[in-house]
């Protein structure tokens, strides 16, 4: 495998058309990540990704504060898990 998975979730479903995951080939930290889905998914999503209040990542199930913030490294086979933070309500 080449790729890094990432799955989507909730809200950030409504960015992507409702498509649950990409299969990222360009990208080797959560920051080119981010770069990469906005240019595949549009420069909204992109700010949504960018906003730590919106949402938040995990790489293989640890959030980015065990692995090194947006320049946590990305490597074949990873996945990456993109979820919003819970809506108040």
């Amino acid at each position: 495998m080449d790729k890094v998975t990432v799955l989507f979730y909730g809200s950030a479903l409504k960015h992507t058309g409702g498509q649950r995951f990409y299969e990222a080939t360009e990208s080797t930290s959560i920051r080119l990540l981010i770069d990469e889905l906005g240019r595949h998914y549009g420069a909204a999503f992109k700010d949504f990704l960018q906003n730590r209040e919106e949402c938040f990542f995990l790489i293989n199930g640890q959030g980015l504060m065990q692995t090194g913030g947006l320049d946590s490294g990305l490597r074949p086979g990873d996945k990456v898990d993109i979820l919003p933070h819970a809506e108040a309500g």
